[in-house]
């Protein structure tokens, strides 16, 4: 506990070093989980318009992940509430939050889950979207909204439940998605 306080603080002690730093920061923290979102819509779209069952699946796929683990992540804030830095110390808070849960994360298994969703199958693009996870990761941190041990938690949580996701659910959602998608296809085309 006492190493995951002080490399928070040492962090979040970065706060106000370097105004474009905190920009940046604040960035990653607020914004960056949005773009991911609106990748995977975007990767879903391209499948649409390519007519690519290929990547819709794994949109699909990866959206259905994310769920998952954000489920996970909720029942966890739920039923074990670790208080969020700005508590119980005094931290260099850039952005407000409310008083939840501190673990998980909801950025890092967000983001993360994206990623690792799109490694799966692109994994140039997936590690591209890793590192951009990991940086959203430490913006958490910076921000003082998440301890270390949150953000790393997460990642853990993540890496476990896709693993178990890509051997046990994948194959069954892609091939439960196909099966919805072809009988609206054809409920539609009989409909006109």
């Amino acid at each position: 506990m006492k190493m995951n306080i002080a490399i928070f603080k040492a962090i979040n002690g970065l706060v106000h070093e370097c105004t474009l730093l905190d920009k940046i920061m604040i960035l990653f923290s607020k914004y960056v989980p949005l773009v991911f979102i609106i990748g995977l819509a975007v990767l879903y779209l391209c499948g649409v318009h390519r007519k690519d069952k290929r990547l819709r699946c794994i949109a699909i796929s990866t959206f259905v992940i994310t769920v998952i683990n954000l489920f996970i992540s909720y029942m966890i804030g739920i039923f074990y509430y670790e208080p969020r830095p700005f508590v119980n110390y005094k931290v260099n808070l850039l952005l407000p939050h409310a008083v939840d849960a501190s673990f998980p994360s909801d950025h890092a298994i967000g983001t993360m889950s994206i990623a690792l969703g799109i490694t799966n199958h692109y994994r140039i693009y997936g590690r591209i979207l890793i590192l951009i996870s990991f940086l959203v990761g430490v913006s958490r941190i910076y921000v003082g909204h998440h301890f270390p041990m949150d953000v790393l938690g997460s990642y853990f949580i993540v890496l476990i439940s896709n693993y178990v996701y890509m051997y046990v659910l994948q194959d069954k959602i892609n091939e439960g998605y196909l099966k919805i998608e072809e009988f609206l296809i054809k409920y539609v085309t009989l409909t006109k």
